[in-house]
């Protein structure tokens, strides 16, 4: 068994090299004070244009006459400098006041209404010049009416999109969705089935207009609550939506307390409200340019990860490279589509966008282990968990960047646990591996590939360890746990503080409006 296994390594790349689709999507706003001309677009594959409105008359695509200028030469000047660039058309279905989305859930929800909006939002981005449209950033809502309609709307938009394309010697429009970070009770199937992809929306966790502590605002992980882009990420996978159908969001914002004790700077520090703006809302470039954040007073936290700096009373939290590189490393090795930027104007010499675009260096995504992912470090067991992974692909002829299992909603890892923890191995394996007189040698090759993956590091076998057992098929072997990166948890694993899952974090709305006015 052992040279099968170093014989198929050697086709490996057959399995590996395909090229892959990398979504590099920013967002340009037009209220943000910087010309389209501005922008670096060779550092990204997609840009989306903010923004276009619902008008709560006639339930069409409204474009504010001071935004139309902008709008006509939009994808001529982006395409200057990168002519491949995908341009998207963002509709932003909530105006200020309108807390309960009533415009958005009007049109959807009377047949004449949604067609009006169909047709004119793909006349509307045909007639500027884009190559898709973006809805952001409708809420859930707790009626089932509501919901349903919604699902009805995805589905005709879909349908209209497809239809107007058959019609045109034009690609059918790019159709994205900006969502909440927990899924809650979106039309899953429905998001599913119609739109390319679906930006998670993945900060403004915790503002200082609302909490007396300083919080990270865009933290991937929490050790203390499920408030975090990881938690939230696993559960739009655990309620269908693929993760090659996710990008994750990335904001170029921070936010400022005022602390209420000097001495006390970390995250979770008193404070008493918001610093330096109303809101505490600071863009990235007057992060680095005005605010002194560039130096000694700057922290990194990886167990967030995010960063912070503090002015005396003034503590502010945002993403710096460290941050950014991190987070995309994250969603490689997750299996995710991309990362989507808001908004692009808002750094600082093109020096976040740079970092994303570099990430952080990997011979291939979904193999990274995730002591590097998550804390950018590599442990003496990290060649171990890429062995893993390839041995799992090997063994199944499955790629690790594709959802398996019944409802497609479980990366290789979680996959081959599940099978192999219910006692049906053999259903994983490729069948031309399949030997019959010996399935117990395919299975335990399985069961090393899990202990190889484990995410402490102090539970994988070592390279040593894994040779012995490669080699002597009556060695004795541990019981693997769940694997890294799962988006499952296991009966006996204690929750933490379940109530915060409940909590929905939804701030888009108000915050991009407080953009709007200017400041």
């Amino acid at each position: 068994m052992l040279f099968t296994i170093i014989s198929l390594l050697l086709f490996l790349p057959s399995l590996t090299s395909s090229s892959e689709t990398w979504i590099k999507a920013g967002s340009w706003f037009s209220g943000g004070q910087s010309p389209v001309s501005d922008i670096d677009s060779t550092l990204f594959t997609h840009m989306a244009f903010g923004f276009a409105y619902i008008n709560y008359l006639n339930h069409e695509l409204y474009i504010q006459p001071a935004d139309e200028p902008y709008m006509l030469n939009f994808t001529d000047i982006v395409q200057r400098k990168n002519p491949s660039i995908v341009t998207l058309l963002t509709i932003l279905v909530q105006l200020p006041g309108d807390t309960n989305f009533s415009i958005f859930y009007s049109m959807a929800t009377q047949p004449s209404h949604r067609t009006s909006f169909i047709e004119s939002s793909i006349q509307k981005a045909r007639r500027y010049g884009f190559h898709g449209l973006d809805l952001c950033c409708v809420k859930p809502d707790t009626n089932t009416s509501k919901m349903e309609a919604m699902g009805i709307l995805f589905d005709e938009w879909r349908t209209a999109i497809n239809r107007e394309s058959k019609n045109s010697p034009r690609s059918p429009l790019i159709l994205t969705l900006a969502g909440q970070y927990l899924p809650s009770s979106y039309p899953m199937e429905s998001i599913r089935r119609n739109f390319d992809w679906v930006h998670i929306v993945s900060y403004f966790y915790h503002l200082p207009t609302r909490e007396n502590f300083t919080g990270a605002h865009s933290a991937l992980y929490d050790p203390s609550s499920n408030v975090s882009t990881d938690y939230g990420i696993k559960e739009w996978i655990s309620r269908g939506l693929p993760a090659e159908k996710m990008v994750l969001g990335l904001l170029y914002e921070g936010y400022a307390w005022k602390l209420l004790d000097p001495s006390a700077k970390e995250i979770g520090s008193p404070a008493t409200g918001p610093a330096v703006t109303n809101d505490g809302s600071l863009f990235y470039k007057d992060i680095k340019s005005t605010m002194g954040c560039d130096g000694k007073n700057v922290v990194y936290n990886s167990t967030y990860v995010t960063n912070y700096c503090i002015n005396g009373l003034v503590w502010i939290g945002y993403d710096d490279v460290e941050a950014i590189k991190t987070k995309v490393s994250y969603a490689r090795a997750n299996g995710l589509l991309g990362y989507k930027v808001w908004h692009v104007a808002n750094d600082y010499n093109w020096k976040l966008s740079k970092a994303a675009a570099v990430g952080i260096a990997s011979p291939h995504a979904g193999y990274v282990p995730p002591e590097y992912v998550k804390r950018g470090i590599y442990s003496t067991k990290s060649d171990v968990y890429s062995f893993g992974v390839l041995l799992l692909q090997i063994i199944s002829g499955k790629r690790n960047n594709c959802s398996h299992g019944l409802r497609e909603d479980l990366n290789l890892l979680d996959y081959a646990y599940d099978l192999w923890k219910c006692g049906k191995g053999m259903e994983f394996m490729d069948p031309s591996l399949d030997d019959t007189n010996s399935s117990c040698k395919l299975v335990r090759c399985m069961q090393i590939a899990l202990l190889c993956v484990q995410e402490n590091p102090a539970d994988r076998p070592s390279m040593l360890e894994l040779s012995l057992m490669l080699k002597d098929e009556t060695a004795a072997m541990n019981t693997p746990k769940r694997p890294a990166f799962s988006t499952r948890r296991d009966e006996d694993e204690v929750q933490v503080q379940e109530s915060t899952s409940q909590q929905e974090i939804w701030s888009v709305g108000d915050v991009s409006f407080t953009q709007i006015v200017a400041r």
